[in-house]
């Protein structure tokens, strides 16, 4: 419901305004003292003030031009009230914001149509404004989506030159092959904000076979989907792909023994429940390893796009919790749950 708020030392006044307003099915309040004011304004969350030129003290244009230079008030819609025919007042009123005027006495039809057609106003910009931000978050987003980290890139090429230079030459061909073939699948995923679970997956199979082979299969993977149509669920592409790159490099990559790595995705109600568990040597100690001024630019990315994701969507859709592992107080490992809604478009 649109709430106004009405400002008028004239209690006649208030009381009629008040009655057609609340009418129309508009919330309304009122404050006959201008005194309150800036209070009610800090208390309330109005769609539109009716403000009294005229009022004791403190006159109403000294009070709109305070308004209209608050930041936090400034696009609230003001109607001035006037018993005045003055052009210079009612031009006045228009220099320091004001979106229309209704003269005393209070003529019902044009008030009506006036506080309408204000509100209306306010909801368009404020529509208009949304889809701007959502617009310039998306492209953000979507160029962060297609920034793999560098280091990968890096590497996956050192590994091929190593294979050319121990004359492997079969297989850093189809290394290369798969590498390509991967960086193909990011460019095709980082043009659109969604993709499909399914696209996803693919994605996340063919990054962690090139894991593995760069690692020289120190560690196993293994992917659970217990979605019934992951071709129908869509994610932001590369949501997965940070968290499982830094299991493996902080978490597997120093480890003395043959490492796992579990992906599992569960549907559960309007919710998509993806887990990443490790049995890598945990946080703290992959903190040993990890350069001083170590910065991944991976894990900022991916921080930095879920949290305009849900300035987007305006609530905490997205959330991710990370839990050390450990068994007798000796470290065992990760576990990364990361939950989104599944009706993304």
């Amino acid at each position: 419901m649109d709430s106004i708020l009405i400002v008028d030392d004239n209690r006649q006044v208030l009381e009629q305004l008040k009655e057609l307003l609340s009418g129309e099915g508009y919330q309304v309040a009122f404050i006959p003292r201008s005194d309150f004011l800036r209070e009610r304004l800090e208390k309330g969350n109005f769609d539109l003030l009716l403000l009294d030129i005229n009022l004791p003290g403190k006159n109403g244009l000294d009070w709109l031009k305070e308004i209209k230079s608050d930041s936090k008030h400034k696009n609230l819609p003001v109607i001035m009230i006037t018993a005045e025919d003055e052009r210079d007042t009612l031009a006045k009123c228009f220099e320091l914001g004001a979106n229309d005027y209704i003269h005393k006495p209070i003529n019902e039809v044009a008030l009506k149509s006036r506080v309408r057609s204000a509100i209306t106003t306010k909801r368009f910009l404020e529509q208009q404004l949304r889809l701007e931000k959502q617009k310039a978050m998306q492209s953000r987003m979507m160029m962060l989506s297609s920034q793999m980290n560098p280091h990968f890139v890096f590497n996956a090429l050192a590994s091929v030159q190593s294979l050319v230079m121990t004359q492997e030459t079969e297989d850093a061909v189809n290394y290369l092959s798969e590498f390509a073939g991967l960086m193909r699948l990011n460019l095709e995923n980082s043009l659109t904000p969604y993709i499909s679970l399914s696209d996803e997956i693919k994605f996340i199979k063919q990054y962690l076979e090139l894991e593995r082979i760069r690692f020289q299969k120190s560690f196993s993977y293994n992917i659970s989907v217990q979605v019934e149509n992951p071709e129908d669920i869509m994610i932001p592409p590369m949501l997965l792909q940070p968290y499982l790159e830094n299991a493996i490099i902080h978490g597997l990559g120093k480890l003395d023994r043959h490492g796992e790595l579990y992906l599992l995705i569960q549907e559960e109600n309007d919710i998509v429940k993806c887990t990443i568990t490790d049995n890598g040597i945990g946080r703290e100690a992959g903190i040993k390893y990890k350069p001083k001024k170590h910065h991944s630019v991976a894990m900022a990315n991916i921080e930095a796009r879920l949290e305009m994701l849900n300035a987007v969507m305006e609530k905490e859709e997205f959330s991710v919790s990370i839990v050390d592992l450990e068994t007798k107080g000796r470290p065992t490992g990760t576990r990364v749950v990361l939950v989104f809604p599944n009706d993304l478009h």
